[in-house]
């Protein structure tokens, strides 16, 4: 886009194109402001937009015409058509419809005074989005068994033939320079069990997020969307008070979530090697996965009032129905206090005579999702199962000495599995990696590689359907396989991940406006400090496990192996599982 700059006036507006305008800054989009017969353009936070440099300053246009720039550049996110956009039973959707199938909406939550249950849309979206993006760029970039055969064959001049190796069975999650052999076929088999518990070191089953109001220009003003706004009320703890006081009090509500979610992987691979030579394998990775993942959200309204707030005379808020009961009884809501904007909808009194102290639990709390409820979106409880991501290696033996060896080989990922539904990344990945191997009763083994990613949807915006980066990452192995005797090798392996400019999250206090009674004046603290969920762009974080393991050949002439391992985590950076349990069979040909 280049270098941006302040869009100064550029039009005048005319009061039909200013109501069209304004309907659009209602769904949450940017929108025009006419003000003294000019219009300037607005971002979300109701502060002057920044536009690319090539935008001029200054222009005059047409009515008709600015609606269509206007609404080009502030609808566009209305018609933008995400997989999460509509109804859908993807996984990836389960949290951006948790509240109905319009991907981060409260509109379907929330009892609809004026324009009121749209406040929280944008903000859900900006706080729990980055949740679902990281969930979906970790959920399937999963460590798999190593391809390489358990039996190597070598050649016995005594015998003039090959024979079966009396060193060890080989790594389980690490890799040998050794091939399997010339002409020679390895197939193998692994099921691998990951119960996700943590992400980036936050408990999945105990997510705090507090949703805060947007800036509101229009339902405590008296130019009913027409003209500047009278009355700006705005939630930031840094500006005026009188912007979150009196008529405005109704911004220091809160949406207070606490979020359990999880996330279940059962992953069945098979692997096949084939010896092109002697010197150089060629592998596919194919794993087949279940993944089962179920949400949990306990929300609470928590009210920055106690009711008692004055609007602003001739405003929406003082003049829109606001008092209803249910059922409803067919009669039009009544206007007047308490005032109560932000209640869920099954509210059975929106505004009884005590105040805040009358209101019933159903109007302040409800667990999600519920689609019974909201008529539509995700369900608490979900699975999907296929095909995951494919991978194809080559392997080349480089040097190998008596003992020792070196090769250098390159992994394809390709994006077969499902993105949406967990169970592939929905990106290409390249891994030109390296091993070193040496070959003695206790066999030390190292592996370097570094993989780069093409981008995601899962890694980016599911509503709009844009795409996101897929770290990179820089993957290494390390560890030695030991001969207990001829048909026994145990193993032992760090497994290491490094990730690199990419979000992470974390849960630490933030600081929130305060219930202010009947809002005249700042109650005292005027900010109380909550734990909610934190993002942190452009972040770098190791992954890093202990794999520890055993390899039987239990048969002294066959070349049948099994195999039986754990991986324990080291560190809680990412998506982290508690302890994964890997079983496995592979014969050689």
């Amino acid at each position: 886009m280049g270098t941006s700059k302040w869009l100064g006036p550029i039009c005048a507006l005319n009061a039909a194109a200013n109501a069209a305008l304004w309907a659009c800054e209602a769904l949450g989009f940017v929108a025009c402001i006419h003000h003294k017969g000019i219009c300037t353009v607005l971002d979300k936070t109701k502060r002057p937009a920044k536009l690319p440099a090539n935008c001029p300053e200054g222009i005059m246009v047409r009515p008709a015409a600015f609606v269509s720039l206007c609404v080009f550049f502030s609808c566009a996110g209305a018609f933008a058509q995400g997989p999460c956009s509509t109804q859908s039973s993807k996984l990836a959707c389960v949290i951006p419809q948790e509240y109905g199938s319009k991907a981060f909406d409260f509109t379907n939550v929330l009892y609809p005074v004026a324009g009121h249950a749209f406040h929280f849309s944008s903000d859900f979206a900006t706080t729990l989005q980055p949740l679902t993006a990281e969930i979906g760029r970790q959920a399937n970039l999963l460590p798999l068994a190593s391809p390489s055969s358990g039996v190597v064959l070598v050649y016995d001049p005594s015998l003039k033939t090959l024979v079966i190796s009396t060193d060890s069975l080989g790594p389980i999650l690490g890799e040998r320079a050794r091939t399997v052999g010339r002409h020679r076929l390895f197939i193998g088999f692994s099921y691998q069990f990951f119960n996700f518990d943590k992400i980036d070191s936050v408990n999945l089953s105990n997510i705090p997020n507090v949703l805060t109001h947007r800036i509101d220009t229009t339902d405590n003003t008296t130019n009913n969307g027409v003209g500047p706004p009278v009355v700006t009320c705005d939630p930031s703890i840094l500006v005026s008070s009188q912007e979150n006081l009196n008529g405005c009090g109704f911004v220091r509500d809160q949406i207070s979530t606490v979020n359990s979610i999880s996330l279940k992987v059962n992953q069945y691979t098979s692997y096949i090697t084939f010896g092109l030579t002697n010197r150089i394998d060629v592998s596919m990775v194919i794993p087949i996965e279940n993944v089962r993942m179920a949400l949990a959200s306990q929300d609470t309204i928590v009210l920055g009032t106690n009711g008692f707030i004055v609007p602003t005379p001739g405003s929406p808020d003082a003049t829109v129905g606001n008092q209803q009961t249910f059922p409803s009884t067919g009669a039009p809501a009544t206007n007047g206090p308490p005032y109560f904007f932000h209640l869920f909808k099954n509210c059975p009194n929106t505004s009884p005579p005590s105040g805040a102290t009358g209101l019933a639990s159903t109007c302040l709390n409800h667990t999600f999702p519920d689609p019974a409820f909201t008529g539509s979106g995700s369900n608490p409880n979900n699975s999907a199962s296929g095909i995951g991501d494919v991978v194809a290696r080559v392997k080349w033996n480089v040097w190998n000495g008596e003992r020792a060896g070196f090769a250098a080989g390159l992994d394809v990922r390709f994006p077969t599995g499902d993105a949406l539904n967990y169970l592939g990344s929905g990106s290409y990945g390249v891994k030109p990696f390296a091993v070193f191997s040496y070959r003695a009763r206790v066999s030390p083994h190292v592996l370097l590689g570094y993989e780069w990613n093409t981008q995601s949807i899962t890694a980016g915006d599911l509503a709009a359907g844009v795409k996101g980066n897929v770290p990179n990452d820089l993957v290494y192995t390390a560890g030695a396989d030991a001969r207990v005797t001829k048909w026994l090798t145990g193993d032992f392996d760090i497994v290491g991940q490094r990730f690199f400019g990419t979000e992470t999250v974390s849960v630490a206090p933030q600081q929130f406006l305060a219930n202010c009674g009947v809002c005249t004046a700042n109650p005292t603290p005027n900010t109380v400090a909550i734990p909610t969920l934190v993002t942190h762009p452009n972040s770098s974080y190791n992954m890093t496990n202990a794999s520890m393991g055993i390899k039987v050949r239990p048969f002294a002439k066959a070349k049948l192996v099994f195999t039986a391992n754990v991986l324990v985590r080291l560190d809680d950076g990412g998506l982290r599982s508690k302890a994964v349990p890997l079983a496995g069979v592979g014969y050689t040909f």
